[in-house]
């Protein structure tokens, strides 16, 4: 057998596939991620879910299915009583499987409905992330006579999710990376749109001081402070006062001036 076709392929493969991947092509990379594994574990639909009935009942869910598996619907279950799914995460054993009885006499409705759909064999697959439950991998079977998974192809299903969802993580955090980035850029481009005047009175009223309080400071009228303060909104694209201060205070200008 060739590394290509080995478990141990499969995961620097897919490991190197994900990690080089343009962030803003993550989402289809890793749904050809799942698509591989459901071909090399022979699973029929695979779907990963976060430990959360609101993120789980608004289908915030990855799923992928073989060409001739209807794909998950959410329509599907909206009869179903999820609350009851996600209680199954609950278990100390590594999963939990269904076979067709049991998923035929299941009082669980997502794992009945589950049947009634075509599915054969149902299991969960509960995962964590930094010792703390995240959700956890399903797969179904469609075809009859699957008698379920060895330990050992268990203990591989989950080391590769470990790692989809290490990836995962990583680009949520260089996401945020970015986001908090261009805020900054994007500060300190506007902080450039205001005149020295304008920074001094910003800076004082950052410091508490009303506009009485900061006409006397700089020895201006009143109006003039608020004039001021109407044309920095209009620069910065603020719509109020505490949106002025939680700008001054982003860029430093709440801090005294040190003294010469």
């Amino acid at each position: 057998m060739s590394d290509s076709n080995t478990f141990d392929g499969l995961l620097i493969r897919q490991s190197r596939t994900l990690n080089t991947c343009d962030p803003t092509e993550f989402s289809m990379t890793w749904r050809s991620c799942l698509q591989e594994a459901l071909v090399w574990f022979g699973i029929d639909r695979l779907t990963l879910f976060p430990n959360s009935m609101v993120l789980f009942e608004e289908g915030r869910t990855v799923s992928v299915s073989r060409p001739h598996i209807p794909p998950v619907e959410k329509q599907d279950f909206e009869h179903c009583a999820h609350i009851d799914y996600l209680k199954l995460l609950r278990t100390n054993k590594p999963h939990i499987s269904f076979n067709a009885a049991q998923m035929k006499a299941s009082r669980n409705s997502v794992v009945s409905t589950l049947y009634y759909d075509g599915g054969r064999f149902h299991t969960i697959l509960p995962l964590q992330m930094f010792g703390q439950r995240w959700g956890a991998l399903a797969f179904t079977i469609f075809s009859e006579g699957f008698n379920g998974f060895s330990e050992k192809e268990i203990s591989r299903l989950r080391l590769l999710c470990e790692i989809w969802l290490s990836h995962w993580q990583h680009l949520m955090l260089a996401r945020n990376l970015q986001h908090d980035q261009d805020s900054m850029q994007s500060d300190n481009e506007k902080l450039l749109l205001l005149s020295k005047k304008q920074v001094s009175v910003l800076r004082l009223l950052c410091q508490g001081m009303s506009a009485k309080e900061c006409a006397e400071h700089l020895h201006l009228s009143h109006r003039t402070i608020e004039s001021h303060k109407y044309r920095m909104l209009d620069k910065l694209n603020l719509d109020s006062h505490n949106a002025l201060i939680q700008f001054a205070l982003r860029n430093g200008l709440g801090m005294q001036e040190m003294p010469v």
